[in-house]
């Protein structure tokens, strides 16, 4: 017997929601559970119904069992609301003989946008393996008694990038765990332990969970940009030299655009808000905000709504993907109406679940009741505003680390244990 969803759970969701299933066999009925809570028993085709997601935006884990007429479970489908849903996909697939170390892996992927690939890379135990135009590439001499690390990346143009990596060997000999969490944590006291000496510091549900890796590799700092061309040129004028303190180097920063594109042959929008591409901070880890804003260029709308709050919710979803350190800068000006479906707190919550930080800039004063306040922004209008923000977000990704613990959990479900120190779990507000 089989179970699959038929409904998408892309974009942001919440309240009554529409699930619809397929069903390969003779099921007695389709039991659906979010988060663990069954909420709803199908007895009979068709299998969909309306599923209520509640008010509070959230991550959650939706799942299917298909029952027999005694209730034992025959097929099971899982699928997380609130969290990235990539349009592109990237599989390692190993090759081995038997039971021994895997001799070679390749890179399988898929890109449902239609991009062209424009490099693909792997690692092994942080090692490059060279890859044919197959994407296939020998794996180095290894055994299967320690712990391997994969971890593979695509590259589509114009910009798009995929990550995948997989614990190998060890606890799991020659099986390899492909669904890997990314905690974010943020150290407070001297190193964080290797990988190795982490055991015990993280649980999910009441149990340990294993540790994998640490990723330290550069940060994304997602900046949505809810300013207009006027604001610009008659707000910022004394800011454009801010050029340090903002990234480290090799770090990433990209512009999230405040109105989404439409669905094309829907009168609906879409929770797909445009980014653009990386822009890399320079050697020295300098970056200059407020130039590249005045270069920021999205894609021209018919009507252009301006979805603030829901955009800040995408880039936080989009922060997630990569499982690198990460935060979202949502830099206001003016009082240009919010069109969004989701007030700022909602969202403010919603990063804070996501373990993904959150700064908001205003230039010029708050005013009382402004959408400025309602976010607490904070007041930029001098050169040192600039650069003693700018310092705190460096401080904050500076300070982070993502630890990849094995299996696939809600992130709002992990907690630090007592054992843990030195280190805290990322919040939305640092």
């Amino acid at each position: 017997m089989t179970l699959a969803f038929l409904s998408l759970f892309f974009g942001l969701i919440t309240g009554s929601y529409p699930v619809e299933l397929t069903v390969d066999g003779p099921a007695a009925a389709v039991e659906i559970q979010i988060d663990g809570q069954t909420v709803a028993r199908l007895e009979e085709p068709p299998w969909k119904t309306l599923i209520d997601f509640g008010p509070e935006l959230l991550p959650h884990k939706i799942t299917a069992r298909a029952l027999d007429a005694q209730g034992r479970e025959q097929a099971r489908d899982e699928e997380w609301v609130n969290l990235p849903h990539p349009l592109a996909k990237l599989d390692v697939l190993l090759e081995r003989e038997g039971n021994g170390p895997a001799k070679a892996a390749k890179l399988a992927w898929k890109n449902l946008a239609g991009e062209k690939l424009r490099s693909a890379s792997l690692a092994f135990d942080g090692l490059p393996v060279k890859l044919d135009k197959d994407g296939r590439g020998v794996l180095p001499p290894h055994d299967l008694k320690t712990l391997h690390l994969l971890a593979a990346r695509v590259d589509f143009l114009p910009y798009r990038s995929v990550r995948r990596e997989m614990a190998y060997g060890g606890e799991y000999g020659s099986e390899v765990a492909t669904e890997l969490t990314g905690v974010p944590l943020r150290v407070t006291a001297g190193k964080l332990p290797p990988a190795g000496q982490l055991a015990g510091w993280l649980a999910a549900e009441g149990k340990p969970l294993p540790v994998d890796a640490v990723e330290e590799g550069p940060a994304q700092l997602f900046v949505v940009t809810a300013v207009s061309g006027d604001d610009l040129d008659t707000k910022v004028r004394k800011l454009q030299k801010l050029t340090w303190n903002l990234l480290g180097p090799g770090d990433e920063m990209l512009f999230v655009s405040p109105s989404p594109q439409r669905i094309a042959g829907s009168n609906e929008t879409s929770d797909l808000f445009p980014i653009t591409p990386p822009n890399r901070s320079l050697r020295d880890g300098t970056t200059d905000l407020f130039q590249s804003l005045r270069k920021v260029k999205f894609p021209k709308l018919d009507k252009p709504a301006w979805r603030v709050a829901d955009a800040v919710a995408s880039a936080g979803l989009a922060a997630m993907t990569q499982n690198r350190r990460r935060a979202v800068l949502l830099v206001l000006a003016g009082d240009r109406e919010d069109e969004s479906l989701y007030d700022p707190a909602t969202v403010r919550r919603f990063l804070a679940a996501l373990r993904v930080p959150l700064f908001v800039w205003y230039l010029g004063t708050p005013q009382p009741g402004s959408e400025a306040v309602a976010w607490g922004a904070e007041e930029v209008t001098q050169t040192w505003h600039a650069a003693a923000r700018a310092d705190r977000v460096r401080k904050e990704l500076d300070s982070q680390r993502i630890v990849m613990v094995d299996g696939r959990y809600l992130p709002q479900s992990i907690a630090l244990t007592p054992k843990a120190a030195g280190a805290e779990l990322v919040s939305g507000t640092p």
